[in-house]
């Protein structure tokens, strides 16, 4: 028959501290067999005091805070990596929207030429069907002043000569 004692034996210090609670059950069922029969029932145990050696507590105490250092310095990179993921997507936004406002740059410049163009050969073609659509214009902008100098045996400027 196993005795409660063994029960600590299959605990190393370090899951004594962690999970109190599972060795107390262990014991809990340890005694509960040993004591069938004798009528006592068991409901709990209470693990008040587990004592180890000065020098045992402080090198379990060292690992455990060299673990929450671990622990720290692996949060500390995944924030890091957070940090540096949100400055690339910021980054590539930034780079997005250029693109994105230097396609509609483009766009509205070749849109302005085709208007321009467009223009351009409506009046070509005004032109061709009408000749005499120049001076009409040259009429119509004329402010009634002749040129105060002239070259001689030149035609008055604005004022066409030859007969239509």
């Amino acid at each position: 028959m196993s005795k409660s004692k063994d029960v600590f034996g299959q605990f190393d210090a370090v899951e004594i501290v962690r999970s109190r609670n599972a060795m107390a059950n262990a014991v809990v069922t340890e005694l509960t067999k040993q004591l069938t029969g004798e009528g006592f029932i068991v409901e709990s145990v209470q693990i008040e005091s587990i004592d180890f050696s000065k020098d045992y507590e402080a090198s379990v105490e060292a690992r455990m805070a060299a673990q929450v250092e671990v622990e720290k310095v692996k949060q500390n990179f995944e924030r890091k990596k957070i940090e540096a993921d949100m400055v690339r997507a910021g980054a590539q936004g930034e780079a997005d929207a250029k693109v994105m406002a230097a396609k509609a740059e483009a766009a509205a410049i070749e849109m302005r030429g085709k208007a321009e163009a467009s223009a351009i050969k409506a009046k070509a073609d005004a032109l061709a069907q009408n000749p005499t659509l120049v001076h009409l214009i040259q009429a119509e902008r004329w402010d009634g002043k002749l040129p105060a100098t002239m070259i001689p045996n030149q035609s008055v400027p604005i004022i066409g000569a030859e007969k239509q």
